[in-house]
């Protein structure tokens, strides 16, 4: 689902840098909850406005969804987002250690050709990154509609030794610590199964 090319976005996320954070600002973070690829922003937005008590980092490196989905969030001027137009490893390189407290993946980029296996979000170069970022009692929550990146994602998440919390290859979408995303809502319209796997180190 490509999202069609949107001239003002790059010039949008650049009038608002006040969403924005330096790398010396992202390396002093701490006690964050951390979309990697946050496409148009609808479940770091609801996740947002449910909890306002704790601070969300999303990260996207589309221009365009990048420019969509901060759109949402100076509308509704939501005080604890920061969004970060950048690549994930951008970012994940920058965070010191035991300082996330959640790390969502949600219907990442499944890079279907085995050359390409390593740009997965959940290779396991992420994951021992992930690790390193994640505080004791952190978390990592996956959500996917592709099984074949869905079984490829538990058994890296295996081989890095995380602890398999809960696994579902037909998630109803119903934890209270949780919303919907917009390719979420459209997969479960068209039948799609979601997948969704929660771990802990």
């Amino acid at each position: 689902m490509r999202t069609k090319y949107k001239p003002w976005a790059k010039p949008y996320i650049e009038e608002h840098l006040e969403y924005s954070l330096s790398d010396e600002e992202i390396s002093s973070l701490d006690d964050i909850y951390l979309e990697i690829g946050c496409g148009k922003g609808e479940f770091i937005v609801d996740m947002a406005l449910n909890n306002p008590d704790k601070l969300f980092i999303g990260v996207e490196k589309n221009v365009t969804c990048a420019g969509i989905s901060l759109k949402k969030i100076v509308e509704k001027e939501i005080p604890n987002i920061k969004f970060l137009y950048k690549d994930g490893e951008q970012v994940i390189c920058l965070l010191k250690d035991n300082s996330v407290n959640r790390i969502y993946l949600n219907f990442s980029d499944p890079w279907p050709k085995k050359r390409h296996f390593k740009r997965r979000l959940t290779n396991v170069n992420f994951l021992n990154e992930y690790r390193r970022i994640l505080k004791n009692d952190g978390l990592i929550i996956f959500k996917s509609d592709n099984k074949d990146l869905f079984d490829y994602s538990i058994e890296e998440l295996k081989a890095a030794n995380f602890n398999i919390i809960s696994l579902n290859y037909d998630y109803d979408g119903l934890d209270n610590d949780d919303v919907q995303t917009e390719y979420e809502k459209k997969f479960r319209a068209q039948g799609i199964s979601i997948k969704k796997v929660v771990v802990g180190k």
